[in-house]
């Protein structure tokens, strides 16, 4: 026999359209946003890591002064047990002056072309340039690109596996996919486009594979040995150290922790909003409920007649959720990371995790709140809840308010004490939402911040890095020693660590460092929490070569995770001659210095381009975090302010029989709502303040390498402030509508 409950179900989600559509549209969007991030983030991480092998990505690189011939070449890699590929390029600039592209010629055996868009070229006045640069610049397929006298057809777009980063040198700090480009051409236009030499770039593949970065880095260095016995090197760049290849790598999965943190505040709030909204599904139901009980329906029976609906509209949104995660929501998350790199194409791939966090965690909370309130409530007798009376606690006499209060201020203090409990959800919630807010608005002045921070701090214009050690004659100039090492605190990710070694009494970096002792760089004491008189201890990256340094303080420097020390002291530290360096600092350009011995030179905008390509990259992320949050303002204010106008009902209708228009009526209930609202924003300030420190302290910068000072501005805050009020201004107008509508003969209902 079918149950007679079942023909209330239509019914039921008639009255409670408004309600279940936006729980239904909340869950759907969360969903669809979460699932789509994480399957896109997976399936790229997946397919980058495939791609070593599809698309045969070198082991590393190197580039010869002179062109190597067959002979010589055969004889290196049988000394070597290597094979070299030829990749000459050129470096050309348009006649516009505004790029420089990296040509290489038609590849077929090592670091095979991935075809975006269009074809790769057939004639010699075609080619094919970067996607990503394609993006940046609004040069598409069909457009020309002038060469001197050479006029170019785009031919289609490409993505090269050893440039899914495009840095033009290994020694730039940051990668600039505006100004720079690689292309392909065939070999005509290759050796027609340009009348001087190429570069002379060979690719090389071990003929065994290493075991591990460690192994990779001891035979990398054996062959940086005895190439330099065989050839007129002016580069050599093994794979783990080409970012080219690895910058995208290593940043990929990275931004998955921000996502679970999203969804994990997300559930949260869910949690709140399933409580809240069957709580006040018993209070409308009350009557109801107890006739039904009364009837000789059981308690189970009404707890799965009232779960029904709740579960079937989880369920609905998590399949049209996932469906709009795998289809429009995941390519516009890849966007994200295609917007930032230039990664060949990717294969959707099923995503587990993405399923348990955004619909299966959905569905048993949503469950088990249900369960647990409305098997908590149904426990009160039939006959209680025929009179409305759900209390299970003995009733208190009404608080005593002074006459003093006048009399309007006194009605909405006894509203905000009958509905406190939703208010307080109604806080939590707020708390909630402006996390959100504040995370999405806060990373744009944050970064902001963050270059003015590296500008003020910098220890000189001009910091050159050399290959090894060659004098000048510049006055300007201050001679340094630097290495690189690695972190190994415990549960951060590994980070790397300059460490310099300066002159006594330098004059670009005021500091008195007592012997045998470093000062730290303001980062690495404030992400570790280090103090003075610790000990940190770091390691060589690719050996297991540890160094302990006792800390004698802090240095206001933000740009760069360093460690500062003295120049003596860092030549015996690591086995360096007397007198060794291999850097300056200047104020001024070095004009008469052999760009062939310069490793690298860091500028005020070297620096600055990180917070640059940040803001690019992590753009479109954030405005998802804010536009979510401004969603759980307007859900969460309608919801709950619903239920307080719904719960007052009979109250509502009392009062317009004793004569209360509908606007003072409105002006009782809806400003008591607003008072609590705009409290809770300034109050949500502080916490959120306070949640904010924690969740960079204790999960973001464990997960991420580097450190940017956690820097909320006071316009952020200001911005969550008004965006919570207009929030709650677009739901008063939507619950003025509802106490219009308010019938007085409801308070005529329900009494005994």
């Amino acid at each position: 026999m079918k149950n007679p409950l079942n023909r209330r179900l239509p019914r039921e989600l008639k009255t409670e359209f408004v309600k279940y559509i936006i729980i239904f549209l909340f869950l759907t969007i969360f969903i669809s946003i979460v699932s789509g991030f994480l399957v896109a983030d997976n399936s790229m991480y997946t397919t980058y890591n495939q791609s070593f092998k599809k698309y045969n990505i070198e082991n590393g690189n190197f580039v010869s002064g002179i062109e190597l011939d067959n002979k010589k070449i055969k004889e290196i890699e049988e000394k070597n047990n290597i094979k070299i590929y030829n990749l000459y390029y050129r470096d050309l600039k348009e006649n516009s002056d505004k790029a420089k592209y990296r040509i290489f010629s038609k590849r077929d055996d090592v670091n095979k072309e991935c075809i975006m868009s269009g074809k790769l070229p057939e004639n010699k006045n075609e080619i094919a340039i970067d996607r990503m640069f394609s993006d940046n610049t609004g040069i598409v397929k069909g457009d020309k690109i002038r060469f001197g006298d050479n006029e170019l057809i785009v031919s289609g777009l490409i993505a090269l596996p050893d440039y899914s980063c495009l840095f033009e040198s290994n020694s730039d700090m940051i990668f600039d996919a505006t100004h720079f480009s690689v292309a392909i051409m065939t070999e005509d236009g290759f050796n027609s486009i340009d009348k001087g030499n190429p570069v002379y770039s060979y690719a090389y593949e071990y003929d065994k594979e290493p075991r591990n970065d460690m192994n990779e880095k001891k035979i990398s260095d054996d062959l940086l040995e005895n190439l330099k016995k065989d050839v007129i090197l002016t580069s050599f760049t093994p794979r783990l150290e080409n970012k080219a290849i690895t910058f995208s790598g290593d940043d990929l999965g990275k931004d998955k922790i921000m996502f679970l943190i999203f969804s994990y505040i997300v559930i949260l709030i869910i949690a709140f909003v399933f409580a809240v909204t069957t709580s006040n599904t018993i209070i409308k139901e009350a009557g109801t409920i107890g006739t039904l009980r009364a009837s000789g329906y059981t308690k189970m029976e009404l707890v799965r007649h009232y779960m029904i609906l709740p579960i079937i509209v989880t369920l609905v949104a998590g399949i049209i959720g996932n469906i709009l995660g795998y289809t429009y929501f995941e390519k516009k998350m890849a966007g994200l990371y295609y917007g930032s790199y230039s990664l060949t194409k990717y294969e959707v791939l099923l995503n587990t995790e993405a399923f348990i966090a955004t619909t299966l965690v959905p569905i048993i909370l949503m469950f088990l709140i249900n369960f647990i309130v409305l098997y908590a409530k149904l426990r009160i007798s039939p006959i209680k809840f025929i009179r409305r009376d759900l209390t299970t606690f003995k009733r208190k006499k009404a608080i005593n308010l002074s006459t003093l209060i006048p009399f309007l201020h006194r009605f909405r203090i006894r509203i905000i004490v009958q509905n406190i409990s939703s208010y307080i959800v109604l806080f939590i919630g707020i708390v909630f939402a402006s996390i959100l807010v504040v995370f999405g608005t806060m990373f744009s002045p944050l970064l902001d911040d963050y270059a003015n921070d590296i500008s003020n701090s910098m220890f000189s214009n001009y910091q050159y890095v050399l290959k090894y050690p060659v004098e000048v004659k510049n006055s300007d100039v201050e001679k340094y020693s630097v290495t690189m090492l690695t972190s190994t605190q415990k549960d951060f990710i590994s980070d790397d660590i300059t460490i310099y070694g300066i002159e006594k009494n330098s004059k670009y970096i005021n500091l008195k460092i007592p012997k045998g002792k470093v000062y730290l760089s303001s980062g690495i004491m404030k992400k570790y929490s280090l103090n003075k008189g610790d000990t940190i201890k770091l390691r060589e990256k690719y050996e297991n070569k540890y160094y302990k340094f006792t800390i004698a303080g802090e240095y206001k420097y933000d740009a760069v995770m360093s460690v500062f020390m003295n120049k003596e002291d860092f030549n015996k530290r690591f086995d360096k001659p007397v007198g060794y360096f291999n850097g300056y600092f200047s104020n001024k350009k070095i004009d008469n210095l052999d760009k062939n011995l310069i490793a690298t030179i860091i500028t005020k905008d070297d620096l600055t381009k990180l917070s640059t390509q940040l803001k690019v990259s992590m753009g479109n992320f954030m405005d998802v975090l804010k536009w979510f949050g401004i969603v759980m303002f307007l859900l969460l204010m309608f919801l709950l302010s619903k239920q307080i106008i719904e719960k007052n009902t009979q109250s509502i209708a009392m009062v317009k029989i004793l004569g209360f228009t509908n606007i003072e009526i409105a002006r009782l209930y809806i400003i008591a709502t607003t008072i609590v609202v705009i409290l809770s924003l300034l109050v949500a300030i502080p916490v959120v303040d306070i949640i904010m420190y924690k969740l960079f302290t204790e999960v973001i910068y464990k997960t991420i390498a580097g450190y940017i000072p956690l820097q909320v501005s006071q316009k952020v805050y200001i911005n969550m402030v008004i965006m919570g009020i207009v929030s709650y201004l677009a739901v008063s107008i939507i619950q003025l509508i509802k106490i219009y509508k308010v019938p007085k003969n409801v308070a005529l209902k329900n009494i005994e």
